[in-house]
């Protein structure tokens, strides 16, 4: 449970052709009074390069739109460093809460696993160490990150970029998970990394079948616990339904948010749906 959960919180989620398609990464919104569809894509955070590629047909979707939505305003100035002292811990650090023997267990793995001295991290939340060590769980060096190259692309398109939350949104989301629950993830990742990188292989794979409906079930079975679902899905999908409302109002929209958000009777698919609009999978 503990080697999902950190791979999740870490990163909340090659083209396979198919004859039929009930579902898909790519949903066209409509109806419920809609001037013209806006659209909504489910991403990867972290990609092999090979794994990701803006095709014809989605980036013409999204040339149809006037604003991006990130689940964040990713072209928002000072946004790392905006993240970094938002990680910063007080009172204790990592060597004290963890206990200077586990530490010191650890930190010799978590250096040759990500290649950072851990003691460089040490003044900085698990959330930091864990999410080092799921980007090292996506196996290849040329890594990408999908929901920046669609930024990128709506940028040259002059759309808006926008955020359906802030940085505080996210910590305050994150930090839902106790500290002590993250301390235990970190350690667990650290002494049992390859358990790790055989989830985050089987997750992309599941994600490269795009469908919604079995990323949602693999994140269930893999082990996905209600208090998780709560924190980091479920809650965060209601508070972006009221802002998806008032932005499709306004103008068509092109949001991309990570593939655990569509999927599920609590997913933003079946959240719009219950508030009048059509959707409609998309081949892309």
């Amino acid at each position: 449970m503990k080697l999902i959960s950190g791979c999740l919180l870490a990163i909340l989620l090659a083209p396979v052709l198919y004859a039929q398609q009930s579902s898909s990464l790519l949903w066209k919104v409509s109806g419920n009074g809609l001037q013209q569809p806006s659209y909504l894509f489910g991403t990867f955070h972290i990609l092999c390069k090979p794994d990701f590629s803006i095709s014809t047909e989605l980036e013409n979707t999204l040339k149809t739109c006037t604003s991006f939505y990130g689940e964040i305003k990713m072209d928002e100035p000072g946004l790392q460093l905006q993240l970094m002292s938002k990680m910063t811990l007080t009172g204790k650090s990592i060597p004290q809460l963890v206990g200077e023997t586990e530490y010191n267990r650890i930190s010799p793995k978590f250096q040759s696993i990500t290649g950072m001295p851990m003691a460089m991290l040490n003044q900085f939340k698990p959330f930091l160490h864990l999410s080092l060590l799921a980007q090292k769980a996506i196996a290849c060096s040329d890594q990408v990150q999908p929901e920046t190259e669609l930024m990128k692309l709506a940028q040259q398109y002059r759309m808006k970029v926008q955020g359906l939350e802030t940085i505080n949104d996210q910590i305050e989301a994150i930090e839902k998970e106790p500290q002590d629950s993250q301390l235990h993830s970190l350690v667990k990742m650290v002494q049992n990394f390859d358990s790790v990188q055989q989830v985050m292989s089987k997750l992309v794979a599941v994600y490269k079948l795009r469908d919604i409906d079995s990323i949602y079930r693999f994140m269930k079975e893999a082990g996905m616990d209600e208090d998780f679902k709560t924190d980091m899905i479920t809650q965060r999908n209601e508070k972006w339904i009221p802002l998806m409302q008032q932005a499709m109002l306004a103008q068509p929209c092109f949001f991309a948010v990570g593939a655990g958000h569509l999927g599920g009777t609590e997913g933003l698919i079946v959240l719009l749906r219950k508030q009048g609009y059509r959707l409609t999978p998309l081949k892309f």
